[in-house]
């Protein structure tokens, strides 16, 4: 809370707009497991030769 009101006295127009482009999250329901995939990739250690890529399957 401390974060955000700092940032809105420093800059209230990013404030505005980073609120007003935010993602849309739907609801979606998967029939079955394997049917739809959550796939992230992670690469701030790519100088060092390493890479991470992690999956989920949404079926709940």
């Amino acid at each position: 809370e401390h974060v955000q009101m700092s940032l809105q006295w420093i800059d209230p127009l990013s404030c505005v707009i980073h609120h007003h482009t935010a993602i849309q999250h739907h609801v979606y329901e998967a029939p079955c497991s394997n049917y739809v995939w959550h796939i992230d990739g992670h690469h701030k250690l790519i100088r060092w030769g390493i890479i991470i890529h992690g999956m989920i399957d949404s079926h709940c």
